[in-house]
C-alpha cells in the first residue's frame, strides 16, 4: 500500500513539474512576443492599447490566419488540439479587420464590436483550456472594463446619431434616427422620376 502511495505521489509530482515547466515556457514566449519591437502601431495611443491587449491575450493565435505559434504546437496531440481550436476560432471571428481599422484609426465595424462586447461581458474568451497554460491570457476586471469602455466610445463616436438618447448610445443595435441627411437636388430628381412613371395612375 505504501509503495502504491509513493508511486502515485511521484507520478503527481512529475505531472506538476511538467505542467509548471510548460506553463513557464509559454509565459516566456507570450511575454516575449507581446513586446516585439517590429509590431505595427497606430498613431493613436488608445488604439495601440487595444492592439496590445489583443496581442498580449493571444487572440491572434486562433482568430488570425498567420500568427506565430509556440514551439509546443508541434508536439503530437497538442498540434491536433490547437489546429481544431484555430479552425473553430478563425471561423467564428476573424480579427484581421479589427486590427486593420485600429492601425488606420478607422471605426471598427458594429458587428465586430458586438462580438468583442459579448465575450467580454460573458467572460467566454479566452477559454479556460487556453488560460490553463497561458497565464498572461487571463483578462482582469480592470482590463475588461477598459475594453467595454472603448467599445462604448466607438459606438458613440461613429454610430450613434445626434438625436439618440444618452442611455441608448451604447446599444448593440442603434435606434433609427428621427432625421436622415439627404441632398435636396437628388431628392427632387427622385420625386420627379416617380411622378413621371407610367405605372402611377
Amino acid at each position: 500500500m505504501k509503495m502504491v502511495s509513493r508511486i502515485t505521489a511521484i507520478g503527481l509530482a512529475g505531472v506538476a513539474i511538467c505542467y509548471l515547466g510548460l506553463s513557464g515556457y509559454v509565459w516566456y514566449h507570450d511575454n516575449k512576443r507581446s513586446k516585439q519591437a517590429d509590431v505595427q502601431a497606430s498613431a493613436v495611443s488608445e488604439n495601440n492599447k487595444v492592439l496590445g491587449f489583443l496581442r498580449e491575450k493571444g487572440c491572434d493565435y486562433c482568430h488570425t490566419p498567420s500568427a506565430e505559434l509556440p514551439a509546443y504546437y508541434y508536439i503530437p496531440g497538442a498540434k491536433q488540439l490547437m489546429d481544431y481550436d484555430i479552425k473553430l476560432g478563425y471561423k467564428s471571428f476573424n480579427l484581421e479587420a479589427v486590427r486593420a481599422a485600429l492601425l488606420a484609426d478607422k471605426p471598427v465595424s458594429q458587428s465586430d464590436l458586438n462580438k468583442i462586447e459579448w465575450v467580454m461581458q460573458y467572460e467566454t474568451m479566452p477559454p479556460t483550456r487556453y488560460t490553463a497554460l497561458h497565464w498572461a491570457g487571463k483578462v482582469s476586471d480592470e482590463e475588461r472594463a477598459e475594453i467595454l469602455a472603448w467599445i462604448a466610445k466607438q459606438r458613440a463616436e461613429y454610430y450613434a446619431s445626434n438625436d439618440t438618447a444618452p442611455e441608448h448610445r451604447n446599444e448593440p443595435v442603434q435606434p433609427i434616427p428621427q432625421k436622415l441627411a439627404y441632398r435636396c437636388a437628388k431628392s427632387g430628381v427622385g420625386l420627379c422620376a416617380v411622378s413621371r412613371s407610367p405605372f402611377i395612375g
